[in-house]
């Protein structure tokens, strides 16, 4: 009974997993929500800071440099649109919330959300 496991789990380890449009090799398809995951972009400038989505002001243009968050997180925010080297225009901000516009594209976002996402000016 054990080497029918074994043999299982060799099996799934060399050959790839599908999921949702994604092939997975050797690991798990399993998203953690404890891991902590980010995505970056280098920014053009070193002397330029980053800031939260969340404290943009109306009106400003923006380029995404980086995502914070666990796995999930990022994935459902690259989803959305919001890869970094993106250009986005807020279009709203209040109390941390934020509407921006990517393309013709509108998408609100709560404050938790728009805090993660690290942007510069354009």
């Amino acid at each position: 009974m054990k080497q029918n496991q074994q043999q299982s789990q060799q099996n799934q380890e060399s050959s790839p997993q599908k999921f949702e449009g994604f092939t997975f090799y050797g690991g798990t398809s399993q998203a953690s929500e404890t891991e902590d995951s980010s995505t970056e972009v280098p920014s053009n400038s070193a002397q330029t800071k980053s800031f939260p989505l969340a404290m943009a002001s109306v009106g400003e243009k923006l380029q995404i440099v980086k995502i914070n968050g666990g796995e999930g997180t990022v994935r459902r925010l690259i989803g959305m649109g919001f890869i970094p080297g993106i250009e986005i225009q807020v279009i709203s901000n209040s109390g941390g919330s934020a509407i921006v516009a990517i393309g013709d594209n509108r998408i609100g976002l709560g404050a938790g959300m728009a805090q993660k996402i690290l942007c510069v000016n354009l």
